[in-house]
């Protein structure tokens, strides 16, 4: 099955072509004195390598984009020493690596994430009867991007769109998005949730992280607001990175029936992993396998 990236450029897991002409077109269409003959020239030998799948000479290279060895040489060295491309060693040939297939999963448009979960939300807030919110990371701190509530709803916990949080862990997001990280990009997390935390505060908060990527999902009392109970997944990028956090703060008497929990529990999680899929990432069951 291939993945698409809605951006500049598309991706095919099979063989990893790698169509960016739509950046070439929009350089192309730029007024003549704005124009920037070098990147042209790294855009040009990009796609001569998208569309030859076992690789160029340098020569050949030249050749495909029109241009003299000498004038490609210095660009085919900037490319491979930031890593878009790869030269072997034995044959000569120059190819593409997955620098740019890393670079569309590092950061999925905010305004293409919102478009996609909206309506999943909305559906999931119905199917639940209460509110559920979409949580980013913004820098060292967290934003709340989306919100949906059912009609019917008379009384739930709301969060404002847009407003900027403290990563802190008394969030449950933060600890969804801190749960499905990479070990350096939990570490600085960690950091930045605890300060000067003693090492038991930190122990205890890992294995807080640890217990939620093995659950898949966290359910916790929220530490904000007596009575309710939190309920949160991670939305994940293709390397099973969480880059967006889902929680639906449940309350009521429900909040004690453990078949109910269960049951909203595999709601949000199947809405997560919808969105996750719906943007090139990675369902949680990917994740596990």
């Amino acid at each position: 099955m291939g993945l698409r990236c809605q951006s500049y450029f598309h991706i095919c897991r099979d063989d990893f072509v790698y169509d960016i002409t739509r950046v070439s077109r929009i350089i192309m269409e730029i007024e003549p004195q704005h124009r920037a003959p070098a990147l042209e020239k790294g855009l040009d030998i990009l796609e001569a390598l998208a569309e030859q799948r076992g690789g160029l000479l340098q020569k050949e290279v030249a050749d495909r984009v029109g241009r003299s060895v000498s004038e490609v040489f210095r660009v085919l060295g900037a490319l491979e020493r930031r890593g878009y491309i790869a030269r072997d060693s034995g044959s000569g040939l120059y190819t593409l690596t997955l620098k740019m297939f890393e670079l569309a999963h590092i950061h999925p448009p905010t305004r293409r994430l919102i478009e996609i979960a909206t309506t999943k939300m909305e559906t999931l807030a119905t199917q639940i009867n209460c509110t559920c919110h979409l949580v980013i990371r913004h820098g060292n701190r967290l934003m709340v991007i989306a919100q949906t509530q059912p009609d019917t709803l008379e009384m739930g916990w709301s969060v404002r769109v847009g407003g900027v949080l403290p990563m802190s862990p008394r969030y449950a997001s933060a600890r969804t998005l801190a749960a499905f990280q990479k070990d350096h990009q939990r570490e600085a997390m960690l950091s930045m949730m605890l300060g000067d935390a003693n090492q038991a505060d930190q122990r205890a908060l890992e294995k807080k992280l640890e217990n939620v990527r093995i659950q898949g999902y966290l359910i916790s009392p929220s530490e904000l607001a007596p009575g309710i109970t939190d309920i949160s997944c991670p939305i994940l990028n293709h390397f099973g990175d969480a880059i967006a956090a889902l929680t639906a703060p449940t309350f009521g008497p429900h909040v004690e029936d453990e078949a109910h929990i269960a049951e909203v529990v595999g709601k949000v999680r199947a809405t997560a992993d919808a969105i996750s899929i719906a943007i090139g990432g990675q369902s949680l069951a990917q994740v596990y396998e």
